[in-house]
């Protein structure tokens, strides 16, 4: 299953990607861009990054109202990533990936550190092990609930799935350590 279909900035929401004018960003999406980079200024340890900014993700999916309709789309075919801001440096992505019953992404890791927050409906994260010579070997799955955040680092010691095994759509929020405005898929490494 292919799991790109909008990367295109939504109107009125996204932020400065390079090469793009900037757009004024939401007050809270706002707030939650300026608090990921106070703590990039001071990060030293990727796990510990990944963590708070997790947490930092945890209090935006709270927050109603913080979609336009335009990002809160999903598509029948596959999930859908809106970009909700792209920092003008490189350094991290923001998104809101919908997911309409019954869609997944396959197992994979991260070539970056990520955080993802549930900000509506019941997700489920499937959980692996990796073994040499043996690929991702089932370990966990976790039905999660809005505003429960999880963290990766880069790698495929941590693979993954999420997918929407309920029958309404669910939406969550990702924001990864690197640019992904050009290559939205540049992010997973299949296992």
């Amino acid at each position: 299953m292919s799991a790109v279909v909008d990367f295109r900035p939504s109107r009125g929401r996204s932020s400065r990607a390079r090469g793009h004018a900037a757009v004024p960003l939401a007050p809270a999406l706002a707030r939650y861009v300026a608090q990921v980079e106070a703590l990039l200024a001071g990060a030293a340890d990727e796990a510990a990054l990944a963590a708070r900014v997790a947490g930092a993700l945890g209090e935006l999916a709270c927050e109603r109202g913080l979609l336009t309709s335009e990002q809160r789309l999903g598509d029948a075919e596959h999930y859908t990533r809106h970009l909700l801001h792209a920092d003008p440096d490189g350094r991290f992505t923001v998104l809101a990936l919908v997911w309409l019953p019954g869609q997944s992404t396959p197992v994979h890791g991260h070539t970056a550190w990520g955080a993802v927050a549930v900000h509506e409906g019941r997700p489920t994260i499937g959980l692996y092990e990796y073994e040499p010579g043996y690929g991702a070997l089932p370990r966990q799955e976790i039905q999660c609930v809005p505003g429960e955040v999880s963290w990766v680092q880069a790698g495929i010691q941590y693979p993954h799935r999420i997918f929407n095994a309920s029958d309404r759509p669910a939406i969550t929020l990702h924001t990864y350590g690197r640019d992904l405005s050009s290559n939205p898929t540049g992010i997973n490494i299949l296992v």
